[in-house]
């Protein structure tokens, strides 16, 4: 990716078991209008981590088969060699909401966001279902849900018309709670925005819609659509504000964060490759410390792997 690698890059999530009740506050710095980190609060009960990951080599391919001797957790400053266990994702197949910024700062860019996804829309498999929702103005507008390829649904996406400011966090909400409606255990939901990630006019802020989306387990996959084109002075426009919070959002839900159009076309395919390579990984609680707790996974043997993962968590009480 161009872009620096952001501070707080978080994969995978972390998910729990009913024991005790535990407080987890992550910190994620987000591009925003605003100099202040935001806090994502997550409150679950638990006394067992476990943490959903995928591997690959440094050349971005993914690796098939991991066993528990390939890898060790850095939780904090302990490490973690002794799991409970290791298993494949449960997840099988994909829920996908589409959101198509319409705004008018991307007026210029419409019509190929349109193109792009009416081919993604084109290349749907049996195991993912997908809705489309278009946003601008003052709230967002659900164009299909599970009939995209009729040809209304068709005639409704290329008659989306560019206009007004961008509720894009207002969005993102919205579509976690629709989300979060249809969901089923072997299902893993997906949001893919296709936006420049400039927020104007949304009710809520940048961290209540990630809370959202976390809490719906949605996994968003973002599409820097001003990325996508070079500018006429030839410099890629991956570094605006905007993509840096398309960037680390995505991150913070456990998804990806794409800037080619290549990337763009292959996005589903992306999601489906993630979701057949996850693993789950289970310790105990290593430490009840109060405060942050770094996370890392690191290969044992083979150092041509990279294991994505979230970063870190907080701990403490309530």
């Amino acid at each position: 990716m161009p872009m620096s690698q952001p501070t707080a890059m978080l994969s995978r999530g972390i998910r729990w078991f009913p024991a005790i009740l535990l407080l987890m506050t992550s910190h994620l710095v987000l591009a925003g209008s605003g100099s202040e980190p935001l806090n994502v609060t997550y409150r679950t009960s638990t006394s067992e981590v476990r943490i959903t990951f995928f591997t690959t080599d440094k050349q971005n391919r993914f690796i098939a088969n991991v066993g528990k001797d390939d890898f060790a957790v850095i939780d904090g400053d302990m490490v973690v060699r002794d799991f409970r266990s290791l298993t494949r994702a449960e997840e099988t197949a994909l829920e996908v909401v589409i959101l198509v910024d319409a705004s008018a700062s991307i007026a210029n860019r419409l019509q190929p966001t349109i193109n792009d996804v009416l081919r993604l829309i084109s290349r749907t498999q049996a195991n993912a279902r997908v809705s489309v929702a278009s946003f601008a103005g003052l709230q967002p507008t659900m164009v299909c849900s599970g009939d995209c390829e009729s040809a209304q649904a068709t005639q409704e996406l290329r008659a989306i018309a560019s206009a007004g400011p961008t509720p894009l966090y207002d969005t993102l909400a919205y579509a976690s709670e629709f989300i979060s409606k249809r969901s089923t255990p072997d299902v893993r939901p997906v949001l893919i925005l296709f936006s420049d990630g400039d927020d104007t006019i949304s009710k809520i802020s940048a961290q209540e819609a990630l809370q959202a989306m976390i809490s719906a387990g949605a996994f968003l996959y973002a599409i820097d659509v001003t990325a996508i084109d070079l500018n006429p002075g030839g410099k890629n426009k991956d570094q605006s504000q905007g993509s840096g919070v398309l960037w680390q959002m995505a991150a913070a839900t456990g998804g990806r964060y794409f800037s080619t159009r290549e990337q763009a076309a292959n996005v589903l395919q992306s999601a489906l490759e993630d979701l057949r390579a996850s693993y789950v990984v289970t310790y105990e609680l290593p430490s009840r410390a109060g405060g942050f707790h770094p996370l890392r996974i690191l290969p044992k043997h083979n150092p041509n792997l990279q294991f994505h993962c979230r970063s870190g968590y907080f701990y403490g009480t309530p």
